[in-house]
C-alpha cells in the first residue's frame, strides 16, 4: 500500500438511535459523514459535545450497540490489512472478524481512563489481554511486551505497576496505561477520543507530546477527537469540523485556521483567546446547539449564523459539503465561491512534515 491511498476512508456514514419520547422515530447522531485518514497522518475531528465525533469513531470499530443504535447507510473502508488489495468495509464484518481488527490493527483511547479501565483487574491483566489475544505469544513474552509498553509511555518501575489496580494511579498515569494498552499490539491507526479530558494542563501537554513521539517512531496514523482548537493547531495535519452530526468544513489545518469558510468554524476560532490581545470579552456564538430530536430545517446552523442575512435558502435547503477551494471543503451557501464549488469527496493526504 502506498501513501496515495487512505488507510481509513469513511464514506457517507449515518448512525441513528431511537427517540426517547416512546415513538418509532429515529434520531440521527451522525448523518452523511465522509472523511479519510492517510498513513502517518493526524486527522482532528472538532466540534461541540453531541455533534457526532465519538459516534463516528466508535462506529469504526463497531462499538455502537445494535440495537439500540443502527448504521443506516455508508461504508468504513479499511486498507490496513489489504497489502495493496481491495479495502475491507469494517461495517460488513461479523463480530468475530472485527475482533481481529480491534486493538490489533486499529486501537482506541477513550475519554475517561478511570471508567475505561476495569477496577477489579490489575493493570498487568488488562494490558496482557490484547497481547495474548492478537499476538498468540507465550505468557512470559507477553509480560515482557507489557513491561516494554509501559516503559515506552514513561511509567517508572513498570514491573511493579503491572501488579497495581487502576485506583492506585493518578489520572495522568492511568491515561498513559491506556496508551500503553492501545499501542501494545503495534496498531496502524489510533483513535484518540479526547485523550486529555479531565487532566491538568501540564499533564495534557505531556500526553500529547507522548502521542507525537510514538507516532513519529512507529509511523502510525491518528484520528484525534477534540474540542480544543489549540490542540488541533499543534498536533493535526487535517481537520474536520462537525456540527449537528455532519462535517461542515474539511481541509488542512493551515487552510482552515487561516481562511475558514464556514461561519461555525469562524465562530470557534473567534472564541479562542489570543496572547497579547487586550479584548475584555471573547466572541461567542449566539443561541444553543440544536436538539438532535428537533434539528431545524435547512442548514442546522442557520438559527445561530451571523452570515445568513435572513436568506430563505438557508432555512429551506441543507447545503452539501463541496470543494469550495482546492482541497478545502465547506457546507455553507454563503461560502465565497460556493455557487461554483465542485462535488468531490473530502480526501486529503496532506501532512505538515511533508511541507517543510
Amino acid at each position: 500500500m502506498t501513501d496515495e491511498h487512505p488507510l481509513l476512508k469513511i464514506e457517507d456514514l449515518a448512525v441513528s438511535f431511537p427517540a426517547t419520547d416512546g415513538s418509532d422515530r429515529r434520531v440521527h447522531a451522525v448523518s452523511g459523514v465522509s472523511l479519510s485518514v492517510y498513513p502517518r497522518q493526524t486527522l482532528a475531528v472538532v466540534g461541540e459535545s453531541g455533534c457526532g465525533k465519538s459516534v463516528t469513531a466508535l462506529s469504526t470499530l463497531k462499538l455502537i450497540p445494535t440495537p439500540p443504535g443502527r448504521h443506516e447507510h455508508g461504508h468504513i473502508w479499511w486498507s490496513g490489512d489489504s497489502d495493496g488489495g481491495q479495502p475491507t468495509d469494517l461495517l460488513s464484518l461479523s463480530e468475530k472478524q472485527i475482533r481481529r481488527v480491534r486493538g490489533n490493527q486499529i486501537a482506541m483511547i477513550f475519554q475517561e481512563p478511570m471508567t475505561s479501565l476495569n477496577p477489579v483487574y490489575t493493570i498487568g491483566e488488562q494490558i496482557l489481554e490484547p497481547i495474548l489475544l492478537h499476538q498468540k505469544a507465550p505468557r512470559g513474552q507477553a509480560v515482557q511486551t507489557a513491561i516494554d509498553a509501559l516503559t515506552e509511555v514513561g511509567i517508572a518501575d513498570p514491573e511493579a505497576r503491572l501488579r497495581e489496580y487502576p485506583h492506585r494511579l493518578s489520572g495522568g498515569m492511568r491515561q498513559r496505561v491506556m496508551i500503553a494498552m492501545a499501542l501494545a499490539c503495534q496498531p496502524k491507526l489510533l483513535l484518540a477520543d479526547e485523550p486529555t479530558t479531565a487532566l491538568d494542563v501540564t499533564i495534557q501537554a505531556q500526553i500529547l507530546e507522548l502521542l507525537r513521539k510514538l507516532q513519529h517512531e512507529r509511523g502510525m496514523s491518528i484520528l484525534l477527537i477534540t474540542h480544543d482548537l489549540g490542540v488541533v493547531a499543534e498536533n493535526a495535519d487535517v481537520v474536520a469540523v462537525m456540527y449537528a452530526g455532519r462535517v461542515v468544513e474539511y481541509g488542512s489545518v493551515r487552510d482552515v485556521f487561516s481562511k475558514p469558510l464556514h461561519p461555525y468554524t469562524k465562530g470557534l476560532l473567534a472564541s479562542m483567546p489570543v496572547l497579547g490581545d487586550k479584548r475584555t470579552r471573547l466572541a461567542t456564538i449566539p443561541g444553543q446547539v440544536p436538539n438532535p430530536t428537533n434539528y431545524p430545517t435547512g442548514c442546522p446552523f442557520h438559527p445561530r449564523c451571523s452570515d445568513r442575512k435572513d436568506d430563505p435558502q438557508c432555512a429551506a435547503e441543507h447545503p452539501a459539503l463541496l470543494e469550495v477551494r482546492e482541497k478545502h471543503w465547506a457546507a455553507c451557501w454563503h461560502a465565497p465561491g460556493y455557487d461554483q464549488a465542485k462535488a468531490t469527496t473530502p480526501d486529503l493526504a496532506y501532512r505538515m512534515a511533508l511541507q517543510t
